[in-house]
């Protein structure tokens, strides 16, 4: 009994028949279709109800495509009554079971095999993110790494779920069901096709728009469509750019000029400032020495301080062009980056792109001011700032620091250290020597702040002194505090040097009559022997008169 779903009731196959011959019945079933297990067969769609489709298989036989071998939802829309399609025999026993999924998944896998072995490509969809990749179907199920989704790493995959794509098949085992496949390799080998028409076509000097497609802390790579070029940050603009982001960002369109390219290497690098004016052309005509203006400070330096004058020309402040005294100490204080600032240009180097700066320049001179103030001779007051081993820096009321050299401490006393006479913070009195504002130097003295006691030694006059040393020159003995005289053994008495040298010891006061005198050796010679004479002259002058007929004896004898 076989069911005629496009009946309105069941009717059954063997009805009272009586004009049909065993014969008829025989040929029938010999031009019926073999309806062997798993043989393929073309049928027609003649009945459909709520548990398949019905076709007709010949010789009044019937089978069914149930509809539970497709998802809920998906069946085919090709499968409706009238329609011929090709299904195969998946159960012979009873009713003839047929599956038309089973056709259509073969001719999938042939079309899959078909383009594994011409190396086509394949298109198809990614379904869902799975370990490792993707699931993808081209048809039938494959594997696509996250490797291969793209050239460049991927790090939010689920953003590919649902998208289609073309894929090359890698690989292929038709009998495990396993299938892999790429689109980077696509993108690879379209990439190279490309690059080697742009290589072709682009040449140095030319001027061509292209594509921020990656921005690192260098530059920027740009797409000349195929081939990706190098715009490094120096190339971005004439001045100086600090971060690529604040210029450039991803997917941007510039316009760019080619620098150099080597076909070698496949390198191509880029100028985006070759297509601007460079400002230093025209700088020296519009930073003129002597120019005041006002300026950004973009760093900070231990030499001092770099300012961008405009977009382009950065000018150097140096640290001793910030103030008069103290400058790098208060430039660091007082300057940040970012900060706007006047400046004064005071020389311009175009060649190589360098402008000097100045603040102090545009300020008072206090140099020239203690020029004017400050003959020599003149006596002023300072703080002790510094002390060195070879003198001591004092700071004058206009800021400046003046030098008190070791040799100016004292007249007469050998300093070894200044510490020895000064410390840092004393308030001292000094005598201006000299003022030299070009090379911003004053010279101080502690020592002339009183007279030179050397000078009101002369040639001729009596000293008294203690005899402080005794040497095989002569003896020395101790004017005042600090000063000495020699008196050499010919100089200390008229008798024999034995004698006198057993005579004068240390600590003898003795008279003598200066001689000689060396102020700016700081020497002074005396002679005992000289005074004695004079005397003995003095005292033959004064007794001579008195009795003409006296011996000089008896005069020196009654003296």
């Amino acid at each position: 009994m076989i069911e005629n779903k496009n009946l309105d009731k069941m009717v059954t196959s063997f009805e009272d028949c009586e004009d049909i011959s065993m014969a008829d019945l025989m040929k029938d079933y010999n031009e019926s279709p073999n309806i062997d297990f798993g043989k393929e067969l073309e049928v027609t769609i003649i009945a459909e109800n709520a548990d398949g489709f019905m076709v007709d298989l010949g010789m009044k036989f019937e089978g069914i495509i149930p509809k539970k071998e497709f998802e809920e939802g998906k069946i085919p829309t090709e499968l409706k009554v009238g329609a011929k399609i090709k299904v195969k025999i998946v159960s012979t026993r009873g009713q003839h079971i047929l599956s038309y999924r089973e056709v259509i998944e073969k001719n999938k896998w042939d079309v899959v095999q078909e383009a594994f072995k011409n190396n086509h490509r394949v298109y198809g969809t990614i379904v869902k993110t799975i370990k490792g990749g993707f699931l993808v179907n081209i048809g039938v199920n494959a594997f696509l790494h996250i490797s291969q989704l793209d050239t460049c790493f991927v790090k939010e995959t689920e953003k590919y779920v649902g998208k289609s794509y073309e894929f090359i098949i890698t690989k292929f085992d038709r009998e495990e069901k396993n299938v892999i496949v790429s689109r980077r390799k696509i993108i690879e080998d379209e990439k190279n096709v490309a690059r080697t028409s742009a290589l072709e076509s682009i040449a140095e000097g030319q001027i061509i728009d292209g594509t921020v497609s990656r921005i690192t802390n260098f530059g920027a790579f740009i797409s000349l469509g195929g081939i990706d070029g190098l715009l490094h940050v120096s190339d971005m603009a004439w001045y100086k750019v600090k971060k690529v982001e604040d210029l450039l960002c991803l997917g941007q369109t510039i316009r760019v000029q080619v620098l150099k390219v080597d076909r070698a290497s496949e390198k191509i690098s880029l100028s985006m400032k070759n297509l601007a004016p460079n400002p230093w052309e025209s700088a020296v005509e519009r930073f003129p020495i002597g120019l005041i203006m006002k300026g950004i400070v973009t760093s900070v330096m231990d030499y001092g301080i770099f300012v961008e004058l405009e977009p382009g020309v950065e000018g150097l402040l140096h640290s001793s062009e910030y103030a008069w005294n103290n400058s790098e100490a208060a430039l660091k204080k007082e300057i940040k980056e970012g900060q706007e600032i006047e400046v004064k240009i005071i020389d311009i180097d175009k060649e190589n792109k360098k402008i000097a700066l100045s603040i102090k320049k545009m300020l008072i001179n206090p140099w020239d001011e203690a020029f004017r103030h400050y003959t020599p001779g003149t006596v002023i007051k300072g703080v002790v700032q510094n002390l060195m081993p070879f003198g001591a820096f004092v700071k004058l009321p206009e800021g400046i620091e003046g030098l008190i050299h070791i040799s100016d401490f004292s007249w007469t006393a050998k300093i070894r250290h200044p510490e020895d006479v000064l410390k840092k913070g004393d308030e001292v009195e000094v005598v201006v020597l000299e003022v030299n504002p070009q090379n911003e130097k004053i010279s101080l003295s502690l020592k002339h702040v009183k007279s030179d006691p050397y000078k009101k030694y002369k040639i001729g006059i009596v000293v008294q002194g203690k005899v402080v040393r005794t040497t095989d020159l002569g003896i020395f003995i101790e004017l005042e505090h600090g000063i000495e005289a020699l008196i050499k053994n010919e100089e200390i008495s008229s008798v024999k040097i034995e004698r006198s040298q057993s005579v004068l010891k240390e600590g003898e006061e003795v008279e003598a009559k200066v001689i000689k005198i060396d102020i700016k050796n700081r020497k002074i010679e005396a002679s005992i022997k000289k005074l004695e004479f004079d005397r003995e002259k003095e005292l033959v002058k004064k007794y001579a008169n008195q009795n003409e007929k006296s011996t000089l004896g008896e005069i020196l004898t009654e003296e």
